[in-house]
């Protein structure tokens, strides 16, 4: 199978990373300086679970380089998702399975816009990773999880194989028989690890050690789960819990990549996350005062 990580940052190219390592064949697709350090050098990976090198890696700096692929593994910024699912369009075959595996609860969709096709599908990540410095993704913490699945039927086999593929490789995948509610279970999280410590300016132990911040993160899954309600989603009855037990057993000095992107000055994916929040909320005429705050605040520092 031949697999392209489009988005090798710290999301694609670790994943990708445990996929070729595990001898799959593997093609990072990198911009600027990633590139070619992971061209001359190959793609580092320090992880707390072992540390090791692709070399040589296999990668190309254009979408139009991609051929034949067999599985597509999308992990842009989503503020980047409508651009490359059209450069996408040149380059897949019928045949070829494009999984989303970016923050958010529509990307599929998005995806979907541009690129007329049945084999799209959503996932949801559970990784704290970063690419620290060109050619280098950090790994923090024991997470490296992988759902996904078909809003629509049940599992595929070709679904299940890539299941089996990625279990292979060391990853924990799960093929999910409600990727919709999965997705939002994520998505509630996220918005609240990555707002709050955005908005912050912390790691997550900071805001969770503090009483007053963590009453504003607790409130602020509460309005997600709010508007997941609303929209029919499957909300477990022990969501709220859920979020705060995976949040409190977050390593302490984890960031958020929207955090990461704002200290470093580059554009971030706020209106995926409590700007989508808010837009959902207001279809549905619910009011969520700490996400807005979020959203507006860090719309104006962007």
């Amino acid at each position: 199978m031949k697999i392209y990580i489009v988005g090798s940052g710290g999301v694609g190219g670790y994943f990708g990373g445990l996929l070729a390592k595990a001898g799959n064949d593997v093609t990072f697709v990198a911009r600027g300086k990633h590139y070619e350090q992971i061209r001359a050098h190959g793609l580092k990976i320090k992880s707390v679970l072992g540390n090791f090198v692709i070399k040589p890696a296999s990668v190309i700096d254009d979408i139009s380089k991609i051929n034949q692929p067999d599985l597509i593994f999308f992990s842009v910024k989503t503020y980047d998702s409508e651009k490359i699912a059209k450069e996408l369009t040149r380059v897949i075959t019928k045949e070829t399975i494009i999984i989303s595996f970016q923050n958010g609860v529509n990307n599929d969709f998005t995806i979907k816009k541009f690129i007329k096709s049945d084999n799209i599908y959503p996932g949801v990540v559970y990784v704290i990773s970063a690419k620290t410095q060109p050619g280098t993704i950090e790994q923090t913490g024991g997470l490296r999880s992988l759902i996904f699945g078909d809003r629509n039927h049940p599992p595929s086999e070709k679904l299940k194989n890539i299941e089996k593929l990625f279990k292979e490789s060391g990853i924990n995948a799960t093929l999910s028989d409600d990727i919709s509610r999965d997705i939002w279970k994520k998505f509630m999280l996220i918005v609240a690890f990555s707002g709050i410590t955005a908005i912050c300016r912390s790691s997550i132990g900071k805001v969770l050690s503090d009483p007053d911040t963590k009453s504003i993160y607790e409130k602020c899954v509460q309005e997600a789960i709010k508007v997941a309600k609303a929209f029919n989603i499957n909300v477990p009855d022990d969501a709220f819990d859920d979020i705060m037990k995976k949040s409190l057993n977050t390593v302490p000095n984890s960031k958020s990549s929207l955090l990461l992107d704002i200290e470093n000055n580059r554009k971030n994916e706020i209106e995926s996350l409590n700007g989508m929040i808010v837009k959902l909320a207001k279809e549905k005429s619910i009011d969520v005062p700490i996400n807005k705050t979020i959203y507006c605040a860090i719309k104006l520092l962007s």
